[in-house]
């Protein structure tokens, strides 16, 4: 029964067709002729009347699109007369289809470029085997003393408990930089800076990196502490031409001579978060190799006090059928009582340590700083391919609306809606195509540009899953736009699109207002993007005139760390105060000084003092050790007492600087002068306070000047490793490092200047990602903005193309050109009204999401806001203006001739 059920609602269905396609066709074939007739008084010959009636109802490519489906051919040959047929009608349509495929490009480049960054940051897993069983081992609470990454560093004991549990990890390997940045080192004569680890024995075996060339460590070079050397893929062969007889020979770190052991493979540059690493070391017991460039002279010992100095990080694959829940519930009683060794009992107010793992996805170290500026990027460049392809919707359904009639007539005589769908599916994936292949390739120059600009030494180069991504919006983007001019096709009635008056037939006011909608949502969209690129705008502005405490223009910097054969605190400041004279006397320098630790790097240094006439015992505080004539050379005022001089010698009485917030919350309503600080380090007599000095920043630009600081001479505190030098300089600074290096060269030659840079750069990157925030939100901003334009503009364009023949009859009845300027210019702008109404709450609830990312500026600005809306106000202007002078000089006879 259900068969034959199907046979009769087909032969009906048939039958029924057959008569309406008749119908249709009768009916097609009465509008030609009436058509024809008409052109024929109007002078025309037969043929030519009869020619014009068939091209104005599309008949002609209808006709043939009809005939080509009615013969059932083959659909690959379908698919290939659709690609030639999709090609023609937009070779017919240059100028929008250039304009539909470079908005593509633009929104999904974008989208593309900000995915790329996503995906290296957050998203990707290391370039190692199985990398989903990698985990990061981190601890909640450091006891004792603690370098490096905050939580993510244990200590050498804690790291030979754990990595015993073979139940758990197959393998666990340990690393840490040799230095806090890059380090000396020397192939040959010529000295230069890299980035140096110590890791493991077991660190390549147990990560899965096989050797390119030479051979790796073993647990036996661990605990010998071999002088070997591993060298990445890409600094062998930028710094040594890839030479395979590298192998055996010596290359000196910091001074010491190691051996070449062999080179990493191809594509490894290690574990370390955000960062490239270019040589590899055993772990290391010599004082004058540590981790973190802690000096030598200092109480921290990898191995000697292993069980308080938390600065290893460490890095585990699970064992297979190990969750890390499990994983976790196993190791937890191991790690307490490891992390416990050596520190006694708690008192019952102390946190407990507890292990925790993270994933080895993404950057660990960058997602705390980059996660949320990139999913603010991210929103703000989906809601530029949301206005794109609003835009784009627009121009298609226009561009389908002007072909309704050769739609129509393809309906009418046989052909289906799926028929249909499927050519206007090809038209717009072709669109796609062409703006998703330009998108790629643009979002492989805005990839490039913000690696660049964020200075990420991390490759942010597009993989498998950035191309799935772009494919996938390509893919969705095709499907609205072929979907939204069929669905306008199918709906039309076929007499209204056979209708001879092309003035009227398509004017739908639910069509009309769908449109309007659309654009209003754009406006919205886009006073969103412009309030957030104003409020970030704002920040850069406000993060660039801060007052540092500091005059950075003319100061240069560089870090050195004392040669080899200096091995005692006294040795170090003989060559640091030889160094010195000399740079004193160079050509074009003012003054220079000395500092420990570089002020702009994001980082500072923190102990407890004790300080007499205080009520508290330890004070918290910042601490930095600096030469004679610091403030002086750096621009910092003395506000009470005196500056540093060369008589603060190593021998003389002790002495400190201390910053107006110390005086103020440490000693307020009396003289600081005279006081003394005692610190962790100066066991046997306090340090006196001899100066005041005003504010300055320490750990970067947004430092809050709010901490106290403390300021000792170099020579008195020990200790001594790198240091860096401050040259007050007469003119450019950077003009003086060619000088400078020749100095070096003949003082120390197998000695790197270390991170040159001028003061003003180093603050600068202090807030480098607030700079590209800043700057790619204005280009989003103002992309949204064209793209508004556009959108407006040929919005009206179109609806003044449409309302020709009403426009004559307005004017031929008496309507000034101004009152009908007013009537184009008047619906643009009520539209752009109800976008700014909509937008307002939008962009009141971004702007608190970019709270976090604001400095020196509220939320709520009012100023940020008024700027977006004159913005706004004038793109909408400058759009209708153009629109609305062609309606308004539009001849009235010519418009009441246009059919």
């Amino acid at each position: 029964m259900r068969a034959l059920r199907r046979t009769w609602n087909r032969l009906l269905g048939t039958l029924f067709g057959r008569r309406r396609e008749a119908e249709l066709a009768r009916e097609l074939e009465a509008h030609i002729q009436m058509q024809a007739e008409d052109n024929q008084r109007l002078g025309m010959a037969p043929a030519a009347a009869r020619r014009a009636a068939v091209l104005k109802f599309g008949g002609v490519e209808a006709a043939k699109e009809s005939c080509r489906e009615q013969r059932g051919l083959p659909q690959l040959d379908l698919l290939l007369r659709d690609l030639r047929y999709g090609l023609r009608q937009l070779r017919r349509s240059a100028g929008l289809t250039v304009v539909v495929v470079l908005t593509l490009a633009l929104g999904i480049g974008a989208n593309t470029a900000v995915f790329s960054a996503m995906n290296a940051v957050l998203l990707r897993y290391l370039p190692l085997p199985e990398p989903r069983r990698l985990v990061y081992l981190n601890s909640t609470v450091q006891y004792g003393s603690q370098t490096g990454d905050g939580d993510s560093s244990l200590t050498e004991y804690l790291f030979e408990q754990l990595r015993t549990q073979r139940r758990v990890f197959a393998d666990l390997v340990a690393f840490a930089p040799l230095g806090s940045d890059k380090v000396g080192v020397r192939y040959g004569k010529e000295p230069e800076e890299a980035f140096v680890d110590m890791v493991s024995g077991d660190f390549f075996s147990g990560l899965g990196v096989r050797s390119a060339l030479g051979r790796q460590f073993t647990l036996e070079d661990e605990h010998s502490h071999a002088h070997l050397a591993v060298l990445s893929d890409i600094w062998w062969k930028r710094r040594l031409g890839g030479d395979p007889a590298v192998i055996g020979r010596p290359l000196y770190i910091k001074g010491v001579p190691f051996t070449i052991a062999g080179v990493a493979a191809a594509g490894f540059t290690g574990v370390e978060h955000g960062r490239v690493s270019e040589i590899w070391i055993p772990l290391q017991s010599d004082p004058y190799l540590k981790p973190w460039g802690t000096a030598a002279q200092g109480s921290e010992s990898l191995y000697g006090s292993a069980l308080s100095w938390w600065c290893l990080k460490t890095m585990g694959r699970l064992a297979p059928g190990v969750s890390e829940k499990q994983a976790l519930a196993e190791l937890g009683p191991v790690f307490q009582r490891a992390a416990l060794a050596g520190v006694g009992e708690l008192g019952p107010k102390q946190e407990r340590a507890r292990l925790y793992f993270t994933s080895a996805r993404g950057i660990d170290g960058l997602r705390d700083d980059f996660e949320r500026p990139l999913r603010v990027l991210a929103v703000m460049v989906g809601l530029v391919l949301a206005i794109a392809c609003a835009n784009v919707a627009m121009l298609l359904l226009a561009r389908s609306a002007a072909r309704q009639r050769e739609l129509s007539l393809r309906m009418a005589l046989g052909g289906s809606r799926a028929r249909l769908f499927r050519q206007l599916f090809t038209e717009s994936m072709l669109l796609v195509l062409g703006g998703g292949a330009l998108g790629w390739l643009f979002g492989l120059w805005a990839t490039r540009a913000l690696a660049a600009w964020t200075r990420l030494s991390v490759s942010l180069a597009p993989d498998r899953s950035v191309l799935i991504f772009t494919a996938a919006v390509s893919l969705l983007t095709a499907l609205v736009f072929g979907l939204a001019p069929w669905r306008s096709v199918v709906r039309a009635p076929i007499g209204l699109a056979l209708q001879a008056s092309a003035a009227t037939a398509f004017q739908d006011r639910a069509k009309l207002r769908s449109g309007q909608l659309v654009v209003a949502l754009q406006v919205a969209l886009c006073l969103a993007l412009l309030v957030g690129a104003g409020l970030l705008l704002q920040t850069l502005r406000n993060l660039e005139a801060i007052d540092l405490g500091i005059r950075t223009p003319g100061l240069l910097v560089f870090g050195l760390a004392p040669q080899q054969r200096v091995r005692s605190d006294a040795g170090a400041v003989r060559f640091y105060q030889a160094l010195i004279a000399r740079l004193r006397i160079l050509p074009g320098v003012e003054a220079a000084t000395l500092m420990q630790h570089r002020v702009g790097t994001g980082w500072s240094w923190n102990a407890s003092a004790r300080l007499d006439g205080a009520k508290d015992g330890h004070l918290p505080m910042r601490w930095n050790a600096v030469g004679a004539d610091y403030f002086r050379v750096l621009g910092t005022p003395v506000l009470h007492g005196r500056d540093f001089t060369e008589a603060d010698a190593a021998a003389s009485p002790k002495v400190v600087i201390v910053d107006q917030v110390f005086a103020e919350r440490y000693l307020p309503a009396v003289d600081p002068l005279g006081h003394q600080v005692a610190v962790p380090w100066a066991k046997t007599s306090p340090y006196v306070i001899v100066g005041v000095a005003a504010n300055s920043k320490y750990t970067g630009v947004r430092d809050d000047n709010r901490k106290p600081t403390a300021y000792f001479p170099y020579e008195q505190v020990g200790g001594l490793e790198t240091m860096n030098v401050e040259l007050r300089t007469a003119g450019k600074p950077a003009a003086l490092l060619p000088a400078v290096r020749r100095l070096m060269a003949g003082f120390a030659p197998e000695l790197p200047l270390l991170q040159p840079m001028t003061q003003e750069e180093q603050f600068g990157q202090s807030f480098s990602l607030e700079r590209v925030m800043a700057r790619l939100s204005v280009f989003f901003a103002l992309l949204a903005a064209l793209l508004v334009a556009t959108g407006l503009y040929g919005t009206l364009a179109y609806k003044v193309s449409r309302r020709t023949a009403e426009v004559g009859v307005r004017m031929a009845l008496g309507a000034q050109r101004r009152q009908v300027l007013w009537l184009v210019l008047r619906g643009s702008l009520a539209v752009s009204l109800a976008g700014a109404l909509i937008g307002l709450p939008l962009a009141a609830a971004g702007a608190r999401l970019l709270r976090a990312t604001l400095y020196g500026v509220a939320p709520g600005d009012p100023w940020s806001f008024a700027a977006a809306l004159a913005g706004l106000a004038l793109v909408a202007v400058a759009a209708s203006l153009i629109p609305a002078r062609r309606a308004a000089s539009v001849d009235p006879m010519a418009a009441l001739r246009c059919d």
